[in-house]
């Protein structure tokens, strides 16, 4: 594998560290009128909040209080209305999914709803490299002749002018649950609830496709609340619009923080039996946005990455314990495999960003390669821009075209910058920072430099150059379980509200070694005489001497081995102390 070279030196110059200062004032005024530590009161006001009643509703949100009503979406009452008279008249209602976890579990809430209300959905998942992404003709034409008359999307459709228009044509009313940037013209949809688009109504426009449809749920409850009728017990939907959520990487603020919040007390309680079976392939005992984003997500995304998404319908709906295994262990295996085919790709895709002649000149990268599994590129593009600090595109050449996914650096709206290449691509779609696009092969070079050019355009050189919001310096004296305590808090993390960032300075390390093949496992020396671990994933290659001394910044984990439980430190960065 491609080790540190003058290229990383090149591309990803020595990180900015950015310590967080608000001021004063706010801080003591949160820590007084909250009764809090002047920690949390600092680290509230580092994330923005500013008033006592928004930094009280960020502690203490809840379900009643903190969600806003689903109504404030305008075309809600048509949406939730054709549902009910769909189920009242029984209509076979088709549900149309994506094949990633955000779809998957927005889709299955829909299957499980409508089997509350004795309707069983007619599910359709695209297979990722026989169909592609998004509404597809075929499949809405299947739907009719299955005698669908309502098909309700998860994660799709936002800009499926065409075969939204032909579902009409053949008696199809398709309502649209998005959450990705469409065109400015509505597509002719019966319903569209997507809360990015302008007049959507709906004033939180950050809800994953989830979230979209727990918000359908939810409105569609209301109306047979309205006939006195109870409807289903939502908050056991919570599992899975958490899961979609945080797999999706939309921001944990607002209604995110509230679902996200209460829908990790779900799965740490659940009954649903994929649920469970998912949390021990996935060994995962302590709940938290960390096992949904790094343990469970890839599995549920495994499926349809490299084999069939509705597999990971079939698992998370299932009421049956012996297949809710059997099926969580092959979506472990599929994630297995993802891995190693990931790797493969990511050491290739970093060999052709080393041969390009210009490599140290460029602000963008697109590397495409025949052979390499287009469900894995996304991942791949990821890590590559968290190496170099450059939006990559990453394709996978299958003959005449090519499919990929393009990944962005937070000063490059990466949906915006692929509408101006629109006309050498074949289909694009996605969001600020991740898209997914189809090229002609031939196209390849052509958006190479027409995509340099835009985003040479859009950005500075000063955008280029990686930085670390650090929120507090600490001494190691004051790290410990009881502030581990402290900062759950602020749970749950996620983009919008990261995990607290600190740092340390002038640190002595008493011992140093790589475990594994490329962590850094530290032992640190705390002023007090003391020790504490820490340990830096893929960062071997930063690897301090014992007896040096380094300032450190970190996160804070709690620690359990052996029935005992010790706090860490995981390290983001680490450099030679000048004290």
């Amino acid at each position: 594998m491609p080790g540190p070279s003058s290229l990383d030196a090149l591309l990803s110059p020595r990180r900015r560290w950015l310590v967080r200062e608000p001021e004063p004032e706010l801080e003591q005024r949160l820590e007084r009128a909250l009764g809090v530590s002047p920690l949390i009161a600092h680290l509230l006001a580092v994330r923005g909040v500013r008033s006592e009643e928004t930094a009280a509703g960020f502690l203490e949100s809840s379900l009643a209080h903190h969600l806003r009503s689903p109504m404030l979406f305008r075309e809600m009452p048509v949406a939730a209305r054709r549902i009910l008279d769909a189920v009242r008249r029984k209509e076979r209602i088709g549900i149309y999914g994506d094949y990633d976890a955000d779809g998957i579990t927005g889709a299955t809430q829909l299957l499980l709803f409508l089997r509350e209300l004795g309707v069983e959905g007619d599910l359709h998942i695209p297979h990722r490299l026989r169909d592609g992404y998004g509404l597809r003709e075929p499949a809405l034409r299947a739907f009719a002749e299955r005698g669908t008359k309502l098909v309700v999307t998860a994660d799709c459709g936002a800009g499926a002018h065409a075969e939204i228009a032909a579902a009409n044509q053949i008696g199809l009313d398709v309502l649209v649950c998005d959450h990705h940037q469409a065109p400015d013209v509505r597509p002719p949809a019966f319903a569209v609830l997507n809360p990015v688009v302008r007049d959507a109504g709906f004033p939180f426009s950050g809800l994953s496709a989830a979230g979209v449809v727990f918000y359908l749920l939810l409105g569609v409850r209301m109306l047979l609340r309205e006939t006195g009728v109870q409807g289903p017990d939502l908050r056991r939907y919570l599992d899975l619009v958490a899961l979609g959520t945080v797999a999706d990487l939309v921001p944990i603020v607002e209604e995110n923080r509230v679902l996200v919040k209460y829908g990790i007390r779900e799965i740490a309680s659940t009954d649903r039996p994929g649920m469970r079976a998912l949390c021990e392939v996935s060994a995962v005992d302590s709940v938290s946005t960390d096992s949904l984003g790094f343990r469970l997500g890839p599995r549920i995304n495994a499926s349809g990455r490299l084999a069939d998404a509705a597999t990971a319908v079939q698992l998370l709906a299932t009421r049956d314990v012996a297949e809710a295994r059997r099926l969580a262990t092959a979506l472990d295996e599929h994630n297995q495999d993802r891995r190693g085919v990931e790797e493969t790709i990511f050491n290739e895709a970093e060999l052709l960003v080393q041969s390009m002649p210009d490599r140290t000149r460029r602000r963008s990268f697109v590397v495409a390669s025949e052979g390499w599994h287009p469900g894995v590129v996304g991942i791949v593009a990821s890590r590559l821009v968290e190496r170099y600090a450059r939006p990559f595109i990453i394709l996978a050449v299958e003959g005449d075209s090519a499919r990929g996914s393009g990944r962005s650096i937070a000063a490059l709206h990466l949906f915006q910058a692929l509408r101006g290449c629109s006309d050498l691509l074949m289909a694009f779609g996605g969001h600020r920072m991740a898209a997914g696009l189809t090229v002609r092969t031939s196209a390849i070079p052509a958006l190479a430099e027409r995509f340099e050019r835009v985003v040479a355009a859009a950005t500075t050189e000063e955008d280029f150059r990686p930085s670390l919001a650090i929120d507090a310096t600490l001494s190691l004296d004051d790290v410990s379980l009881g502030l581990v305590d402290e900062l759950d808090r602020l749970e749950p993390h996620g983009a919008g509200n990261p995990k607290p960032l600190f740092l340390s300075r002038a640190v002595d390390v008493a011992t140093s070694r790589v475990v594994g093949e490329r962590h850094l496992k530290l032992t640190l020396r705390r002023p007090d005489g003391s020790y504490c671990d820490a340990i830096g994933f893929r960062m071997a290659e930063r690897r301090p001497a014992a007896g040096r001394r380094i300032d450190v910044v970190y996160g804070l984990e709690r620690n359990r081995w052996d029935g005992r439980e010790s706090v860490q430190l995981m390290l983001r960065d680490l450099r030679e102390s000048s004290g």
